[in-house]
């Protein structure tokens, strides 16, 4: 690969990252220029999971977010996946408050470190999603790819970064999985991890340039087959030439025929047009007599058809006469038989109604009979009510009785459950207050060590000083002693004052320079002593800063058994009862179910006994009923009486109407034809002239038939008719071969052209080829190097990575002498004392501290976000382990590694390290 590539590529991955911190915020820079982080300080929720309506604000620093589990912790950082890191493991609905109508919102407010201002990103269940400028008071982002694109931009990572696996991977691992990923086979981590980093990226790269190297190779085939067509087709150029030539000629031989076969083509015409003329009249004659023949014959039928129907009137007329008075005496019978059958259905309505009426009668009479039987029973029952009045009283006194036995029974029980309950907290509570004993003895214990802090510090002051003056002395005594001549004093040239018989102004200085520098070694000596005094007292007096917590908690605890232990003792006593309430209860069952539920009884019978009126009202109205059925009754045989002549009325007239059937029909078979005897001899005189004068014409035209027939000689015009038509066709062909002549050289011609435009774009595509081919060469150099670029990405991503978390991992831990190491497989190993143990093999504690060093390292290489979510960090650890774990989370902010870090626990260790506690539930 090209040497000067790979530079390009090392100078783009990830390195050492310069930091700048301030207080408000880090900024860091980086080969991709100048990068931001977020802070969020607000968030809100609406019908989310437990939250009906929430709002939390947040600072900078460690925040622990405490409470019971259920309460709703680990909602809070959901809701925060979800509308900035596009993140949902299970569907919007499911993340609705369970009953609620209206839709989920969730509202993160942050400020961005990119230009110092507040943004909201909202998104609801339903399918807004949008980021809000409070300050312009509009939205500036709206829908899921411009939110993305704003994220992008703000959170400080590549446009196209995967959010949500960002977030999963590094930022907020999901309660229980933060050490699952690094549990997995080397073929999954690869698949995970390989996305985070973007590996993946270059390969995906490579593979699309593939199928741009295709399309290539496909446009160079294109165009190996276009020249070659091309050169195929140039070969006819030759064949076109000659065929050129010999159309020329051809045509000229054809328009030369064509001249002389016109004119005696026009010559035939005008022959022809004379004989033409008396064929014509010949046609008009020969038709003109066909069709008086044809008149004539029809004129001939008419007439005898209307002979025929003059007769038949005559005879229908005759007809009509005779049948004419039984024709009259029948409609007469007909007349009265329609009226007679008119009052025969009168006369059945009036039987129909009578016989109706004759059932109401009997209904009413049989209504009146029961209605008189349920006055009777209703009576009966109202007696048995009355008697039932003592009973029923006794039954509700019981009643009330066992209701109230019952509720107290069943208090009881449940307080023996509550009571087992109860034992359990009481116990759970005496753990956390032996616990917490032994916490504030721990704690007194180092009250002295705490006490001697401040005198420590200022011991420690005092001997830096006396440190600082000594070595000040010293190396003025050196350049002094530089100055010395023979003994002499330098500054009076003369012997030194001080010196004691015998002394060198030399050995005087030495003396003293000896006795200074034994000084500032048995200084330093005991300056180190007291700053490891001075250390641990910092630790007893961090420690004894726990002790008013660790007071206040035992104060809560008591409390808490106290209150506990007083209601324990009201349940057992309430418990002792039991016995004696239960047997009371039987009794009570048992009277009940002997008393038979007389209050039922007595509702029942009064039910029915309220029917009494009802009945007494029914009794007067079935009685009026029954007086107006018999009124109309009697009217009904008045009015039938009125008929009694209309059976022999019938008889007659049916008989009258049978007689004189024959002549009805006769009559008016032939009524309508002998009223038509005039009109008939009228048609049938016209017919008879019509005949006459078809006859007549018949004779005309037969003479002028006769004189065009001699006059036409149709043998003569079938001749000159066919050589004609000969010559027409002749003259056709030689027209149409002219035609395809000059349609031939026209295409010829156009041939010539076009094989003139394809020898130029011969040359073009060949142009293009070795442009193409250019190309080809160059596409397939920068795909191998994208092929290969993948696995040195990734390896340079995985050393920074694994120097970054082996030093968390020992702050952590606590532990200098293990290396941790992130492997180039992603997997994680713990080498200690020059022994190297796989993850799968760490205890559970040193498996957490591990995964979260790789992945606080991960957010810190691969982004510029500096928050991080921690749900549940503790788990499988012991108390020495949580306490260092919660400490040098709090020093990751206090060292402004990071800006926020919020950490979600039920473990009450996080308290004394947070800098701000948020308590969930309460």
């Amino acid at each position: 690969m090209d040497q000067r590539l790979w530079t390009v590529l090392d100078e783009r991955l990830p390195t050492e990252k310069c930091t700048n911190q301030s207080t408000l915020r880090c900024i860091q820079i980086n080969a991709f220029g100048i990068l931001n982080l977020v802070q969020i300080t607000r968030i809100e929720l609406e019908n989310i999971k437990s939250y009906e309506h929430a709002e939390f604000e947040f600072g900078r620093g460690t925040i622990a977010i405490m409470g019971e589990n259920g309460a709703g912790k680990t909602s809070i950082i959901e809701a925060v996946a979800w509308v900035l890191f596009d993140l949902l493991d299970y569907k919007k609905d499911d993340f609705l408050r369970r009953g609620s109508k209206k839709k989920g919102v969730a509202r993160i407010e942050f400020e961005s470190g990119l230009d110092e201002r507040r943004y909201i990103v909202q998104r609801d269940t339903k399918t807004a999603y949008f980021v809000f400028d409070p300050k312009l008071k509009t939205r500036i982002a709206d829908k899921k790819e411009e939110v993305t694109r704003f994220l992008w931009q703000h959170l400080g990572v590549e446009p196209g970064t995967d959010l949500e696996s960002l977030f999963r991977r590094a930022i907020g691992v999901p309660q229980g999985t933060f050490t699952a990923i690094f549990l997995e086979t080397p073929t999954e981590r690869k698949k995970a991890f390989d996305k985070l980093l973007k590996v993946e990226e270059y390969r995906v790269g490579a593979m699309r340039l593939g199928r741009t190297a295709k399309f290539i190779d496909s446009e160079i085939l294109d165009i190996v087959q276009k020249v070659a067509r091309a050169e195929g087709e140039l070969t006819n150029r030759k064949k076109f030439k000659k065929e050129l030539k010999k159309l020329s000629g051809t045509q000229k031989k054809t328009e030369s025929q064509l001249k002389k076969l016109e004119k005696s083509v026009k010559k035939q015409a005008k022959s022809l047009d004379l004989l033409k003329g008396k064929r014509e009249v010949f046609e008009k004659a020969k038709a003109a007599y066909l069709a008086a023949e044809q008149d004539s014959k029809r004129a001939g039928l008419v007439l005898e058809q209307r002979i025929k129907e003059a007769e038949s009137s005559k005879e229908a007329a005759r007809l009509v006469a005779k049948s004419k008075d039984g024709f009259d005496t029948h409609k007469h019978a007909l007349g009265m038989l329609k009226e007679l059958e008119r009052e025969r259905k009168e006369r059945e309505k009036l039987q129909f109604e009578l016989t109706e009426i004759e059932k109401a009668i009997l209904s009413v009479e049989g209504e009146k009979k029961s209605i008189q039987r349920q006055l009777s029973e209703l009576e009966t029952k109202r007696k048995a009510a009355v008697e039932l009045k003592s009973a029923a009283k006794e039954q509700e006194s019981l009643e009330k009785d066992k209701k109230v036995l019952e509720t107290e029974i069943s208090r009881i029980k449940e307080g023996k459950l509550r009571v087992s309950q109860l034992e359990t907290r009481i116990v759970e509570l005496q753990d956390r207050y032996r616990n917490n004993e032994s916490q504030i003895k721990e704690v007194e214990e180092l009250a002295s060590d705490a006490k001697e802090a401040e005198a420590l510090r200022t011991e420690n002051e005092r001997i830096t000083k006396r440190i600082a003056s000594i070595t000040a002395t010293l190396e003025r005594d050196k350049d002094f002693r530089k100055q010395i001549d023979d003994g002499m004093c330098p500054v009076f040239s003369a012997k030194c004052l001080n010196l004691e018989p015998g002394q060198t102004l030399e050995g005087f200085l030495t003396d003293k320079f000896s006795d200074l520098t034994s000084e500032a070694g048995r200084l330093e000596a005991e300056q180190k002593n007291i700053a490891a005094k001075a250390k641990a007292s910092r630790k007893a007096q961090e420690a004894y800063s726990r002790l008013p917590l660790l007071l206040k908690r035992r104060e809560e605890i008591a409390n808490d058994g106290k209150t506990l232990r007083k209601e324990q003792d009201k349940l057992k006593s309430a418990a002792s009862e039991l016995e004696s309430k239960q047997s009371r209860l039987k009794e009570i069952k048992v009277r009940l179910t002997a008393l038979e539920d007389p209050a039922g009884r007595i509702k029942i019978l009064n039910k029915e006994v309220g029917r009494l009126q009802t009945l007494q009202e029914q009794a007067t109205k079935a009685e009026s009923n029954f007086e107006r059925l018999e009124s109309d009754r009697r009217l009904k045989v008045e009015q039938i009486e009125t008929y009694k002549d209309l059976d022999s009325n019938w008889k007659e007239f049916t008989e009258k109407r049978d007689a004189t059937a024959d002549d009805h029909g006769l009559y008016l078979k032939n009524e309508a034809l002998a009223n038509k005897e005039k009109e008939a001899e009228e048609v049938m005189v016209a017919a008879t002239k019509v005949v006459e004068e078809a006859n007549s014409a018949l004779v005309k035209t037969l003479q002028e038939f006769d004189i065009a027939e001699k006059e036409f000689d149709v043998s003569k015009y079938e001749a000159e008719a066919e050589a004609f038509r000969k010559a027409e066709l002749d003259l056709e062909r030689l027209r149409s071969e002219a035609e395809y002549s000059a349609k031939r050289t026209s295409e010829v011609q156009a041939d010539l052209e076009k094989l003139g435009s394809i020898e130029k774009r011969l040359e073009q595509d060949k142009i293009e080829k070795e442009r193409l081919d250019r190309l080809s060469e160059a596409v397939g150099f920068i795909r191998n190097t994208l092929k290969s670029a993948a696995p040195r990405v990734a390896k340079n991503y995985v050393f920074h990575v694994s120097v970054e978390a082996n030093t968390l991992y020992r702050e952590i831990t606590g532990n200098v002498e293990s290396t941790l190491r992130w492997t180039d497989d992603y997997g994680i190993e713990l080498e200690e004392e020059g022994f190297s143990r796989p993850f799968i093999s760490l205890s559970g504690g040193e498996q957490m501290a591990a995964a979260l060093a790789v992945r606080l390292a991960l957010l810190r290489q691969l982004t510029d976000i500096r928050i991080a979510f921690f749900d549940e960090p503790t788990t499988n650890m012991d108390l020495e382990r949580r306490e260092r774990l919660a400490e040098q989370i709090s020093r990751i902010t206090e060292n402004q590694t990071f800006d926020q870090l919020f950490v979600i626990s039920h473990d009450d260790t996080f308290e004394s390290y947070a800098d701000h506690v948020l308590m969930v539930g309460e």
